[in-house]
């Protein structure tokens, strides 16, 4: 297909063909028809098999070669790990020919016990990212991504959608390179819906360029789904049921069509979950530094019927002339109904006399419904580094809420019983329009520069109904029942400029972003508007000491705004005794992060880091109201410093035997003045990872893994320590068509993670005990190629 856009015309500035050279495009797959990054294709002229020309694969396998002089030739196709095979012979007259795929076959070294396949590491270092491969994994079975992220090396998660890399709070979740748009519990309900099944792997962005947003003061985690690299007909089916404190569940499947330039798939799945679990929260509020009131509060919690839905399917059309164009839909749905039972016990100090106790029984009813439609499509000039790429997004998402609180609450000093209650319902929707263009050109053989614009708007819209119980009756609370709505503008423009200096690699680029913010508080008739224009500027350098040693460093500017749920300043309950507000004079948070690290043999990679930030957003608890209620609301924190150290080593202990580490360490520091209350909070933390890849004969591969996490300080909280061990192992059967995964999560772990919050004049002690140690079985088959 010919393209003739007056835009392909003004942006094909210099003629790069090779008028009287033809030229010969083709692709490099494996025997399933994965693509082969990095494989040669070398184009020998007949008779004598003379090398003309060499070349490398590209990501998707594709390859161009240039013959000089019409004749008969072939084509030699080699990679490492793989059997070395000629093409046909092709007569080559002038006239640019697409040739048929090639597909390499393993080449296999048996021994008497196992069987080895070259396979990359688990956990790999890059310039710019550290990548976990997941679909290559056995454990990654019967995980979602919420648990997947809690185990994965550099990160620290809450449990409710918030998340740190190398101990910087503030990391930016995306799927496939698009953000979410969502943050908390919303981004929570998503992740526990996408099965880790669906994940090909994660990339961790510490340090991301000026190409990607500025949202994200610890960096970009990027979650990268699956996508059907099989050449024709073909599809897979897969059940599992796994069994914890309670029982849990799936199945699904996908299709795939892949013939002539045109690649289409579809895939879905439902899974379902059951939990039990119980924690105790213990308050202490003081008056001036003397105890007031003491609370301990213990929950049992049971998730009786959780169901997620997710279907993804797309189609891609590679056009003759390079053009690539692009689309894909993906539907989840996901729908709570947990129950909690709470009983309170509430004491007066000094006199230490029981006054209180109160049963509370809660039930919720939580559903969320979330849509992303992509197109983009890739016009390709002669280069891989030349390009125009053209991507929209368009994003709706729902949240619905319906829960019910009721407390029977028992004065224990005049034997009164009174029973309160409360509900609330929202209706929470969100839809986010993204465009976004990108331009690539080589100015010389070494160098070249990127130019983009990004636009996105983001539309919120929450209606809250709060409802009372007053003598029997339910009545309208007008206090905390609101409508708001939200609307997030960014324009963005970037310039990055790179190239070679000998053995240097280099970097650097700007960003800037324009921001338009309106907060409309429509009960109260109060608006918020903000306008404010930020410049980001990033940089790296890679230098190659020798062929087995490098080094590198990097840096950018990051920025976190407020949310939705920031500024809101209307509440919402967790329970009886518990609520959440936003807070309307937040700043957006800024941050600073310096890398530098080296590399050994592709094997062995250390990381220190340096990062500085300030009004840092945190979720401050503190007393509420009334004694022996307790507030969540964001606050500004004045200044942040974090000093983080990594060291990462991919061994092959046998050859059948491969391991990954990770080990982390870090100091988090955070200071300043929270209204008239100084915060003053500091510590170290260290994580571990330790990943065992063993490959034995007949299709049978085992996999183990052991992690841990100190306690980490965050705000004014300290977390305490993480562990577990983990263990998985599968066979394949039915000519390696199917395929049976036994998977062990926390055989040995943490049945008791805690947690200390001290701020003004609330301390609050957590401790849980979640059902985290799950047995899964899992059957798949694949059919057609």
């Amino acid at each position: 297909m010919k393209r003739s856009t007056l835009l392909t015309i003004l942006l094909s500035s210099s003629s790069m063909g090779l008028v009287a050279q033809t030229k010969v495009s083709g692709k490099i797959f494996d025997k399933d028809g994965h693509s082969i990054k990095g494989a040669t294709a070398s184009l020998l002229r007949l008779p004598d098999s003379a090398l003309i020309m060499q070349a490398d694969a590209a990501k998707d396998g594709s390859f161009q070669l240039h013959a000089t002089k019409d004749g008969d030739y072939v084509i030699r196709y080699s990679s490492v790990g793989y059997t070395t095979m000629n093409s046909k012979k092709y007569k080559l007259s002038g006239t640019d020919q697409t040739i048929v795929p090639a597909f390499l076959q393993p080449s296999e070294h048996r021994m008497e016990t196992v069987q080895v396949i070259g396979k990359q590491a688990s956990v790999r270092q890059y310039a710019d990212k550290m990548v976990v491969d997941v679909e290559g994994s056995v454990l990654a079975e019967g995980n979602n991504v919420l648990e997947l992220l809690e185990k994965t090396p550099g990160l620290v998660s809450d449990g409710k959608g918030n998340f740190s890399i190398q101990g910087r709070a503030g990391a930016n979740v995306r799927i496939n390179g698009r953000d979410m748009y969502v943050s908390g519990e919303q981004l929570a309900s998503i992740l526990r819906g996408l099965q880790a099944s669906e994940v090909s792997k994660l990339e961790l962005i510490s340090n991301p360029s000026a190409r990607e947003d500025a949202s994200g003061t610890a960096g970009i985690i990027n979650i990268v789904t699956t996508r059907n690299t099989k050449v024709g007909f073909g599809g897979n089916a897969f059940v599992r049921a796994g069994q914890g404190r309670a029982f849990y569940g799936g199945f699904g499947g996908g299709l795939h069509y892949k013939v002539n330039g045109l690649d289409m798939y579809v895939q879905g799945n439902k899974s379902y979950d059951r939990s039990n679990s119980h924690n105790l929260t213990e308050r202490s509020f003081f008056d001036q530094g003397n105890l007031t009131s003491f609370q301990r509060q213990q929950e049992n919690k049971k998730l009786d019927d959780a169901a997620f839905h997710s279907v993804r399917a797309g189609a891609k059309y590679e056009f003759s002339d390079g053009g690539i164009l692009d689309g894909s839909v993906h539907w989840m749905r996901g729908n709570y109904k947990p129950y909690a039972s709470i009983e309170m016990d509430s004491w007066n100090y000094p006199e230490n006399i029981q006054t209180e106790r109160a049963v509370s029984n809660n039930h919720f009813d939580e559903s969320f419904k979330n849509w992303t439609f992509n197109i983009n499509y890739v016009n390709k000039y002669e280069g891989e580094d030349h390009f125009l790429k053209f991507n929209f997004d368009f994003a709706p998402h729902g949240n619905d809420y319906n829960n019910r609180f009721e407390t029977e609450q028992f004065n224990l000093l005049t034997d009164q019983k009174t029973a309160i209650g409360r509900t609330n319902v929202q209706d929470l929707s969100n839809t986010t329009y993204s465009g976004r263009l990108d331009y690539s050109k080589p100015l010389t053989d070494s160098s070249k520069i990127e130019l983009g614009w990004k636009g996105t708007y983001f539309f919120i819209n929450n209606d809250v109904v709060n409802t009372l119980l007053d003598k029997g009756s339910w009545i309208r609370d007008h206090a905390t029942s609101n409508r708001f709505q939200y609307t997030q503008h960014i324009e963005a423009l970037y310039a990055i400029y790179s190239g070679k200096f000998k053995k240097i690699e280099y970097q650097a680029g700007l960003r800037g972003e324009y921001t338009f913010i309106d907060a409309n508080q429509v009960t109260l008739n109060k608006k918020n508007d903000q306008r404010y224009f930020d410049l980001f500027p990033s940089g790296s350098l890679l230098y190659h000491l020798n062929d087995k040693n490098t080094l590198r460093t990097s840096f950018s500017s990051r920025i976190e705004r407020p949310g939705d749920h920031d500024i809101n300043i209307f509440r919402i309950y967790e329970d009886a005794y518990s609520y959440n507000e936003g807070n309307p004079d937040l700043k957006p948070e800024k941050s600073y992060i310096t890398e530098i690290g080296h590399g050994y043999k592709n094997k062995l990679f250390t990381t220190l880091g340096v990062s500085y930030g300030r009004d840092i957003i945190n979720w401050i608890v503190r007393q509420g109201d009334q004694v022996g209620e307790n507030l969540s609301r964001p606050e500004n924190i004045g200044r942040y410093l974090n000093y983080s150290a990594s060291i990462m080593y991919n061994q092959t202990l046998r050859p059948w035997w491969t391991a990954s580490h990770y080990v982390n360490a870090f100091y988090n520091n955070y200071s300043g003045e929270i209204g008239t209350i100084n915060l003053d909070s500091k510590g170290s933390s260290w994580t571990a990872n330790s990943r065992h890849t063993l490959q034995f004969k007949y299709g049978l591969r085992a996999e183990i893994a052991a992690y841990y996490r100190s306690g980490v300080t965050t705000g004014p909280s300290r977390t305490d320590k993480r562990y577990g061990l983990d263990l998985a192992a599968e066979k394949k059967m039915f000519g390696e068509r199917g395929m049976i995964k036994l998977t062990a999560n926390g055989l040995i772990r943490n049945a008791n993670p805690q947690l200390v919050s001290e701020y003004g004049d609330l301390k609050v002690f957590y401790s849980d005990f979640p059902d985290n140690r799950k047995v899964l079985l899992s059957l798949s088959y694949r059919f057609g190629n």
